[in-house]
């Protein structure tokens, strides 16, 4: 009985945390949710056309640590190489405990088109697994993105994610999987500051905003502070280096109600 109730609290706990943002792919490298513009690469699963400019295969890790709760923890891994007129990515992130978990995966083709725009195409895979049934409930979802350089000094970002509100089947019920669109700007303000702006809309949820400073120190030293909204204001803060070929992220997010996340990412290119 006691082990039933640890479970069921922390089912409930992942279930809270994951339902304010409803969106399955979380970005928590980016401050204030920007990953539509975010051209640092911060994380996982951003926007696919932010892969198109990749020049070099790269490695990137990333640990979440959710309001200090170790079983909400969670652990992704990217990898993508650049071909001579696309880049292919393949991600993967894995989060719950062992009872109620879910793992994602999704691979990526992006391509620039000359600096004109870039473009990405993501087929994800959610898998989640119900203690109930003792299986894994599957379903696939597109994941499209679109940069565009208005000007140098403003990038415009748009992705969506499962624009045909494709349906997951898990144990007895059948639920309609989050359909999200987001825009985002990027303004160049100098070399060195970059302001990022976002908005997401869940075609059955309130409008997210989410906003990010992004300062560069001589290229290698980055720091960012942010703010998203959405019932509530989240603030974060992040800060990262580069040292070679590897890369190391960090970033904080305070939750009025849930408490500290804390996430972080490292980072290898060839």
């Amino acid at each position: 009985m006691k082990n039933l109730l640890i479970v069921a609290i922390l089912a409930g706990s992942y279930q809270l945390a994951t339902a304010q943002s409803w969106f399955p792919l979380s970005h928590p490298l980016s401050a204030g949710g920007t990953p539509a513009t975010d051209t640092r690469h911060r994380g996982l699963f951003l926007n696919p056309a932010l892969h198109a400019p990749v020049k070099h295969p790269q490695l990137y890790a990333e640990y979440e640590s959710r309001y200090s709760i170790t079983e909400l923890a969670s652990k992704g891994l990217a990898f993508a190489y650049p071909f001579s007129h696309f880049t292919v990515t393949a991600e993967f992130r894995y989060s719950g405990f062992e009872a109620y978990h879910e793992l994602l995966a999704g691979v990526a083709v992006a391509r620039d088109f000359g600096g004109k725009f870039g473009m990405g195409l993501q087929l994800v895979s959610d898998s989640r697994y119900s203690v109930e049934t003792d299986r894994y409930y599957t379903a696939f979802y597109p994941y499209l993105g679109l940069t565009v350089p208005l000007s140098p000094a403003l990038l415009l970002g748009i992705s969506t994610f499962n624009p045909f509100l494709k349906k997951m089947k898990y144990a007895a019920a059948e639920r309609t999987m989050p359909s999200v669109y987001s825009a985002g700007l990027n303004v160049k303000i100098t070399e060195s500051v970059q302001w990022r702006l976002q908005a997401d809309k869940e075609i059955s949820n309130a409008l997210r905003v989410g906003s990010a400073f992004d300062i560069s120190v001589s290229g290698s030293v980055f720091f960012q502070a942010g703010v998203s909204y959405l019932h509530f204001f989240v603030p974060a803060l992040g800060a990262g280096f580069l040292v070679r070929r590897w890369r190391f992220d960090l970033t904080a997010t305070l939750h009025p109600l849930l408490g500290l996340s804390v996430a972080g990412g490292l980072g290898y290119h060839f």
